[in-house]
């Protein structure tokens, strides 16, 4: 059956940012004298931030109340955002533009809060999707099927008429839980943690081998 609708994840799919997120979770266990690895950042990936938290929390040997949880999350995701420099993998936008011209509808599925989101991809940018889905707006996170069925369904495409495009393990989790085929590229991690993945693609211009 044709390919109707593309699922996007942001982070490490369409713009190079992973490292940042990485460099925000450093910063905030540093001041209070602890460490965490990249690693477990980009394995975890795809979770909402309060669930990556108690990981790191555990991994960093730190104590943090859970009643400070929140506002731990939100100044994270401040200090993010006061560093970040948003740069865009080659072809991202470009094939995004591509397959909307080929009436393929395209759906941009992250853990990101809305406000990272927007910080990542202007008001221009994010038109280029149909639908958009933030970890804001899905209780349960990635890799439930929640975050792609959602968005699958508001596209109106059926399972097997999608593809999923994704960078991390969890992602694939969530896209197969859905029942919908991804595609995986190697940005952060190598291919070896995401053999779960149908397709494996070296860039994005790669996906129209598989429309």
């Amino acid at each position: 059956m044709p390919i109707k609708g593309i699922l996007f994840d942001l982070d490490g799919v369409i713009v190079d940012t992973l490292h940042y997120h990485f460099l925000a979770w450093q910063e905030m266990f540093r001041r209070l004298g602890g460490e965490v690895s990249k690693l477990t950042v980009l394995l975890h990936e795809g979770r909402s931030s309060k669930e990556i938290l108690p990981i790191l929390i555990q991994e960093s040997g730190i104590t943090i109340p859970q009643e400070k949880w929140h506002d731990f999350i939100e100044e994270k995701r401040k200090y993010y955002r006061s560093i970040v420099k948003i740069k865009f993998y080659p072809d991202a936008i470009n094939t995004i533009e591509k397959l909307r011209n080929m009436g393929i509808k395209c759906a941009l599925v992250t853990a990101s809060a809305k406000k990272n989101m927007g910080k990542a991809l202007t008001p221009s940018q994010q038109a280029l999707f149909d639908i958009i889905i933030t970890g804001d707006d899905i209780p349960r996170a990635k890799p439930n099927p929640d975050p792609y069925e959602v968005a699958q369904s508001r596209l109106k495409c059926k399972k097997e008429e999608c593809l999923v495009v994704e960078n991390a393990p969890l992602g694939i989790q969530s896209a197969k839980a859905a029942g919908i085929r991804c595609a995986a590229i190697s940005t952060g991690l190598s291919k070896e943690y995401l053999n779960e993945a149908d397709y494996f693609l070296k860039n994005l211009s790669e996906i129209f081998k598989y429309l």
